[in-house]
């Protein structure tokens, strides 16, 4: 199994490798773009250095493990029931915060009057959030 995820990462580099290269060739031989095609480099350059450095890291995640089990068993020690609960809570609060600092941000647009189409936005986004928590709730309900 460790030899798959291995595998994975390293493919996960090279890829992110060839996406810098293509947006680094991309703004060097591109002289002429047009419409979304000049943040193209750009954006094919930030998703290389996401997967460079995803897979490198991974890659030596897995090659730690497969050199020292006390490690790998430290790592799994680290996911009992206790941490998972307290990570739990913790995304709930943050959950909460987020969701009480978006209706700030909503309530301020709306006082400086910005196009409506802005606000509705963050609106759909804040419905949105309720409709996946409703749903959430409703499917984890039922399988515990």
């Amino acid at each position: 199994m460790t030899d798959q995820k291995f595998t994975r990462h390293i493919i996960s580099g090279i890829a992110g490798a060839v996406l810098i290269t293509v947006g680094i060739l991309l703004a060097i031989f591109y002289t002429a773009p047009q419409d979304v095609m000049p943040a193209l480099p750009f954006v094919l350059g930030g998703m290389g250095i996401v997967s460079l450095v995803s897979g490198i890291s991974g890659a030596l995640s897995v090659r730690m493990m497969r050199k020292d089990p006390s490690f790998a068993k430290e790592i799994s020690d680290f996911y009992d029931e206790r941490a998972i609960l307290i990570e739990n809570k913790a995304k709930a609060k943050t959950d909460n915060f987020t969701a009480i600092s978006l209706w700030i941000v909503i309530i301020f647009l709306a006082v400086m009057q910005v196009q409506i189409s802005i606000i509705l936005v963050f609106v759909g986004v804040m419905i949105m959030r309720m409709l996946v928590m409703l749903y959430l709730t409703k499917t984890y309900s039922k399988q515990m």
